[in-house]
């Protein structure tokens, strides 16, 4: 009887096969007494049998294979077919890295036509699951699937989210020979790592415009996609293919009342932290946490931190400076970027602007990203929701309130505003209270060649 070699639950089993394998990936299950690997070790394993000539029923691989012609005649431009070629000399594995309105998603359609096999589009939001489709279905003469929003369609194209994929991936591991990931720095999560680790799928494609994350969890990329195959920044592209910008920093005073109570919450704050010795980041900060549950002090301490917080973020100041910036652009699309939520109420009640966040229900939240696109709305405010994932292209000013000191936040905020358009010059305004812990924070942010 010869091998067989079969697909369970997102794991590759070897059945009837008596010696012991040689790749490493190949563990003995004592449960099921069958040779068990990770489907994603499907060509690995595939290989090996073929050097041994071992004689295998491949009943694992039900990959098919796709008529994906373009229906319309498409001239990319050359940083995106050198993209493309760079992806394909790869082994078309890998990931692309492009700035935000640079063309990711024809990268992309290009790579499923020159690969011609079932394809597993994999995004964050359920917004761009349905730009995708989308864009596939009049891209492709193709029925798309979808797999969420309330969709269980699978069909030889497919789109879902991360949520989705990481719950289903194991009954359809097998089906997809090229996964495109969409946003592909959210899958080195523990979640979401599953979703490569359990597909047999040769070809992989990883889009993004921010590789690195602050955590470095962006080097298990390399095995769960392949190698980052090519990159643009946004200088490398500004003015011929995304719109000509500047960045503008605004310093804001605390007015006294608000600089006593900041000092007065800092100095608790940090008197703590000299007297535990202990810095608020990394294993010090989680202790911090843990004993803020049972130690008074250690709670007054963070209270006061995040009392110190919502006074920089929330400054009476930067509210004036934003109503100015709102008069001054009365003719343009405005994004307002916040990192509270209840600052995006405040401005929304105040200016009488539509706002977004995570509590916005589906269909208000497409009915004013529609309105703004098409101009009847010409300012939203937000806290990080539209950070990625949303296609705005007529937005050409951003107004950052605070944010974290993450460079990929202040690019993604950045790329909502660099579509290209007709003589369109982009300004990202970034208000900052001085004197505060919030200059670290600007600073900390700004490492990016984009800024430089």
């Amino acid at each position: 009887m010869p091998a067989t070699l079969l697909f369970h639950q997102g794991t590759l089993i070897l059945q009837n096969y008596s010696g012991e394998p040689d790749p490493m990936c190949l563990r003995w299950d004592s449960r099921s007494r069958q040779w068990r690997a990770k489907a994603i070790f499907y060509d690995e394993i595939v290989r090996w049998l073929q050097s041994k000539n071992v004689a295998c029923l491949d009943s694992a691989n039900e990959i098919s294979r796709v008529n994906l012609s373009l229906r319309m005649n498409v001239d990319l431009y050359p940083y995106q077919q050198e993209a493309v070629q760079a992806w394909r000399r790869a082994g078309s594995r890998g990931s692309v890295c492009l700035p935000t309105g640079s063309g990711k998603t024809w990268v992309a359609l290009k790579a499923m036509e020159a690969v011609g096999v079932s394809t597993l589009i994999i995004v964050p939001t359920l917004d761009l699951m349905n730009q995708w489709y989308d864009l596939v279905t009049n891209a492709f003469d193709v029925t798309a699937g979808l797999l969420g929003g309330g969709y269980h369609d699978i069909r030889d194209v497919t789109i879902t989210t991360f949520d989705s994929a990481s719950i289903h991936i194991d009954k359809y591991g097998n089906r997809f020979g090229l996964l495109i990931f969409d946003e592909v720095h959210h899958l080195p999560s523990p979640k979401n790592s599953f979703i490569p680790e359990m597909s047999i799928a040769p070809y992989r494609l990883g889009l993004t415009a921010t590789y690195k994350r602050p955590d470095g969890l962006h080097g298990k990329l390399e095995q769960l996609v392949g190698n980052p195959v090519y990159e643009k920044s946004i200088r490398d592209l500004q003015g011929v293919h995304l719109a000509e910008y500047k960045t503008v920093k605004i310093r804001i005073k605390l007015t006294p009342q608000e600089e006593t109570q900041y000092r007065c919450y800092q100095k608790i704050y940090l008197d703590f932290l000299r007297k535990k010795q202990i810095k608020f980041h990394g294993p010090d900060l989680e202790t911090f946490l843990k004993e803020s549950a049972h130690d008074p002090q250690a709670r007054k301490a963070l209270l006061a931190r995040m009392q110190a917080r919502q006074i920089i973020i929330g400054a009476k100041r930067k509210l004036e400076k934003l109503a100015s910036l709102l008069k001054l652009h009365s003719r343009d699309r405005i994004l307002i970027f916040t990192a509270s939520n209840d600052l995006v109420y405040q401005i929304s009640e105040t200016f009488l602007i539509p706002a977004i966040t995570h509590h916005t229900k589906t269909l208000e939240r497409k009915w004013v990203l529609d309105a703004f696109r098409q101009g009847t709305l010409s300012v939203l405010v937000t806290s990080k929701v539209l950070n990625e994932g949303v296609d705005i292209p007529k937005a050409n000013v951003a107004i950052i309130l605070s944010g974290s000191a993450s460079p990929l936040e202040h690019l993604q905020r950045l790329g909502r505003i660099l579509r290209k358009g007709e003589n369109k010059e982009a300004i990202l305004y970034e208000l900052v209270t001085g004197g505060t812990q919030e200059t670290q924070i600007s600073y900390r942010r700004r490492q990016s060649d984009a800024y430089k």
